[in-house]
């Protein structure tokens, strides 16, 4: 269910969840894939499909997410903006800060030595808004801002959706699917955003990408429900019946969480088998010797 515009005020939705009115809050928004600038900029859908978006967050350049409260959001079109969650600023630190977190941080190169550590702590009770409300991003040119400095309310956001319980974005169209494992599964576990309707109603080409080496998985879908029953048996075992993937699986714990799935091509509800090997066969042409490696043929 969606609101319409201008009848939630963000703060105001904040304070019903239990924060105190003066307390100070950043908002801060990661950027989307497409205005990333340097090499070690992760793509916040990556990121949050691998379970790592504590440990990403806690890093930044400088000090910017101050002391107390931060509501995290991520780009979506325009300056349209996901509510992610909030978390609330323990400590900073330089990049030798010795804690667990910072440690796995580091080892997942998140953390290095120009980076400046934050100690995060979730913040669960705003959870039930986490990825559901929609804002339209303040035009500053900033990507952090204060929400609430010194106790003093600096702007009035509207909310512009308030998205159903389990949808993380609306289904993008079949040329712009990308989903990590992560997503994958949360997606599967619920009726979001309309991808069961889209990915049930058509059969087609798809292909899965380990992004930890670049090796590839040509498949096809032709059975009743297309792509969504496919793609279900990978978001319950990880490996979908595949033996290649099952002996991955086995040797590597991480493995299913490198995984990357994506659509190459549709071809209607119609399709037999025969059709859906047909295009496989095509498409691991076009790919070459690396889209055999993890279909093992």
């Amino acid at each position: 269910m969606a609101t319409s515009a201008n009848v939630l005020d963000l703060h105001e939705v904040f304070v019903s969840c239990g924060k105190e009115r003066s307390e100070d809050m950043k908002l801060y928004r990661h950027a989307t894939p497409k205005r990333l600038q340097t090499p070690h900029d992760r793509d916040i859908e990556e990121v949050i499909a691998a379970g790592d978006l504590e440990l990403f967050q806690s890093v930044q350049r400088n000090r910017q997410l101050g002391t107390g409260l931060v509501a995290f959001f991520m780009g979506e079109s325009g300056r349209l903006s996901r509510f992610l969650g909030v978390w609330r600023v323990l400590s900073i630190h330089g990049w030798q800060h010795d804690s667990p977190k910072a440690e796995e941080a580091r080892r997942k190169t998140y953390l290095r030595d120009d980076g400046i550590w934050h100690e995060l702590e979730h913040e669960a009770r705003f959870d039930a808004f986490a990825n559901r409300l929609i804002i339209e991003w303040p035009d500053t040119g900033r990507h952090h801002q204060w929400l609430v400095e010194n106790g003093v309310t600096k702007r009035n956001i509207s909310i512009r959706e308030i998205r159903a319980t389990g949808t993380r974005r609306p289904f993008p169209g079949f040329d712009h699917v990308i989903l990590g494992f992560g997503e994958l599964r949360g997606l599967i576990s619920s009726d979001a955003g309309g991808w069961m309707e889209a990915l049930s109603s058509t059969r087609g080409v798809y292909l899965i990408t380990d992004i930890d080496n670049g090796d590839l998985y040509v498949g096809s879908a032709t059975g009743a429900k297309g792509i969504w029953e496919r793609w279900s048996n990978y978001a319950a075992s990880g490996h979908g019946g595949n033996k290649v993937m099952i002996d991955r699986v086995a040797e590597i714990a991480v493995f299913a969480d490198n995984l990357q799935f994506s659509v190459l091509e549709t071809l209607g509800g119609l399709a037999t088998r025969e059709d859906g090997i047909a295009a496989e066969v095509r498409w691991k042409k076009k790919f070459g010797k690396r889209a055999t490696v993890l279909n093992g043929n």
